[in-house]
C-alpha cells in the first residue's frame, strides 16, 4: 500500500484499481470518447495546417508500428503520441469537462493508443488505462481553487492531461510504483503552457499544445522503462512541487479523492456540437437558434451585445487578439469570431474555420458589432447550467432587436448529443482524412475492444 501522500495515492489508484471494478457504463463512455477522438484527429490531419510539421517530423524521424491518424503512416510510439497529440485539439472539437474546464483525454488517447498498438495490448486493458488517465486528469484540474489562467498565468488543461496520461500509460505498461514515479517526474519536467499562449494573436500553440503533453507522457514512460531514476519526492504537493510553483498552492486535495473509484467524473463530458472552444457554445447555440427562428441575414445585423460571465472573458480579451485572430487556433478561442460565423453561416462547422476566413471582410464587420458586459455578480446560474452556457444575446437588426437566452447548450452532459449525432459527427470527421479509411470498421472495432478486441485490430481494420 502506498504511503498516505497525494502523489503516492494517485499512483496507487492508477496502478492498482482493478479493471473489473470499472463499471461497464464507464467503459462504454470511454469507447465513445475514443470514437469521437479518432474522428477529430483524422479530420485535423487535413484541416489544420499547424499540425502538419508535427506529422511530417514524426513520419520522417521515427521507426515503429504506431499509426499517425488520418495518414496511415507509421512511426515510433513517442512520435506517434506527439503527432496525434498535435491533431486531437487542433480543431477544438474533442470532448471537454465543463466543471473543471479540462480536456482530460487529449494526451492520454494519443499516448496510450500509440503504445497499445505497438505492443498489441488487450483492448479492455487499454480502455481501462484510458479511463484511469481521464479520471485523474479531471480531478487534478478540478482541485485547483484559483483560476489557472487569470490568477496564476498558466494554461493548465494540457498540463493535467499529460499527468493523467502518464499515470494511465504506467498502468498499461505494467510499471512498478517506482517506475510510475519516474515516468511522472520526467513528464512533469517537460510540459508547461504559459497563459500567454492563449492571449497571443498569431501563435498556434493553443491548437497543437497536446503534441507536447502527449509526447511528454510517452517520453516520460519510455525513459522510465530505460531505467532513468527521476523519482522526485512529492512532485505535486511538495514545498517546491507543481501546486506551489505553478498554482500558488491554491488547490484542495479532497476534491481529488472524494469518491475516487466510486463516482466517475470522467463520464460527465461535453461531446462538442461545434468545432470551437466549449466556452463559446452557449453563445453559438443561442445565436444559431435565433438566426433560424427570426431569419436574420448577416447584412441586417447592426450590433450584437453579450451578457457574459467570467469564463467568457478569456475569449474576449485582449481585444486585438480576440477581435482579429491571426491563426485558426486563435480563432477557435475567439468569441467574436464564433459570433460572426454563427451570424454569417447560421451554423459553425468544420468548413467554417479555413485560412481565408481570418481575412474575410464580412466576418471582420460582424466581429466589430460585438460588445459585451458582465452579468451582475449576484446572478444565479440555473440548476444544470454553467457559467459558460448561461448567456443572453441581443442582436440588433434593421427590423428591431432580437433577444436569445441560453441555459444549457447542445453537447453538455445535461443536454447530450444522441448516440446517432455523435456517430454522424464521427463519420463527417473521418471523411476529411488525408488517407481515406473505413469509418464503419473503426466503429465496429472500438465497440469490440472490451470483448476480446485489440487496438492493433482496430488499426488493421481501418487503415491498412
Amino acid at each position: 500500500m502506498a504511503e498516505n501522500k497525494l502523489t503516492d495515492r494517485l499512483i496507487d489508484f492508477a496502478l492498482n484499481f482493478r479493471t473489473e471494478d470499472i463499471p461497464q457504463e464507464v467503459l462504454d463512455n470511454q469507447k465513445t470518447v475514443l470514437t469521437d477522438s479518432i474522428g477529430v484527429m483524422t479530420a485535423a490531419s487535413a484541416l489544420e495546417p499547424a499540425a502538419k510539421p508535427f506529422l511530417d517530423f514524426a513520419a520522417a524521424n521515427g521507426s515503429g508500428s504506431s499509426t499517425i491518424l488520418g495518414t496511415g503512416l507509421k512511426t515510433s510510439p513517442v512520435l506517434a503520441a506527439m503527432a496525434n497529440g498535435a491533431l486531437i485539439h487542433a480543431l477544438d472539437y474533442e470532448d471537454g469537462h465543463d466543471v473543471s474546464h479540462a480536456h482530460p483525454n487529449t494526451a492520454s488517447i494519443p499516448a496510450i493508443l500509440a503504445y497499445a498498438e505497438a505492443e498489441n495490448k488487450d483492448g479492455k486493458e487499454t480502455l481501462a488505462a484510458m479511463v484511469i488517465a481521464s479520471e485523474l486528469a479531471v480531478r487534478l484540474k478540478m482541485c485547483l481553487t484559483g483560476n489557472d489562467l487569470r490568477d496564476c498565468g498558466w494554461y493548465a488543461p494540457p498540463m493535467f492531461a499529460a499527468y493523467g496520461a502518464v499515470l494511465g500509460l504506467s498502468r498499461l505498461l505494467g510499471f512498478t510504483r517506482e517506475e510510475a514515479l519516474d515516468a511522472l517526474s520526467i513528464c512533469m519536467t517537460q510540459i508547461s503552457l504559459p497563459g500567454q499562449s492563449a492571449r497571443s494573436k498569431a501563435s498556434v500553440l493553443r491548437g497543437v499544445r497536446e503534441a507536447l503533453s502527449a509526447k511528454a507522457a510517452a517520453f516520460g514512460a519510455e525513459m522510465a522503462r530505460c531505467g532513468v531514476k527521476a523519482r522526485m519526492d512529492e512532485p505535486f504537493e511538495g514545498p517546491f512541487g507543481l501546486f506551489m510553483s505553478c498554482f500558488r498552492n491554491m488547490y484542495d486535495p479532497n476534491i481529488i479523492f472524494d469518491g475516487l473509484g466510486e463516482r466517475w467524473e470522467c463520464t460527465e463530458l461535453r461531446f462538442k456540437a461545434w468545432p470551437c472552444c466549449g466556452t463559446s457554445h452557449g453563445v453559438v447555440d443561442a445565436i444559431t437558434n435565433l438566426v433560424k427562428l427570426e431569419d436574420i441575414k448577416p447584412g441586417q445585423v447592426k450590433s450584437v451585445h453579450l451578457y457574459v460571465n467570467k469564463p467568457h472573458l478569456n475569449l474576449l480579451e485582449p481585444k486585438d487578439v480576440k477581435y482579429r485572430p491571426a491563426s485558426l487556433a486563435a480563432a477557435k478561442f475567439s468569441l467574436p469570431f464564433a459570433v460572426a460565423l454563427s451570424l454569417r453561416d447560421g451554423n459553425v462547422t468544420l468548413n467554417s474555420y479555413k485560412e481565408d476566413a481570418l481575412s474575410d471582410p464580412e466576418l471582420h464587420r460582424l466581429m466589430d458589432t460585438v460588445s459585451f458586459e458582465m452579468q451582475p455578480e449576484d446572478t444565479v446560474i440555473p440548476e444544470g447550467s454553467s457559467p459558460d452556457d448561461f448567456i443572453r444575446v441581443d442582436v440588433e437588426t434593421d427590423g428591431g432587436v432580437f433577444t436569445a437566452r441560453n441555459v444549457i447548450s447542445a453537447g453538455s452532459p445535461k443536454k447530450p448529443l444522441s448516440k446517432q449525432q455523435i456517430l454522424d459527427k464521427f463519420r463527417d470527421c473521418m471523411s476529411f482524412g488525408v488517407k481515406k479509411c473505413d469509418a464503419e470498421a473503426v466503429i465496429r472495432a472500438i465497440d469490440s475492444l472490451d470483448r476480446g478486441g485489440s487496438v492493433k485490430d482496430l488499426f488493421s481494420a481501418a487503415f491498412m
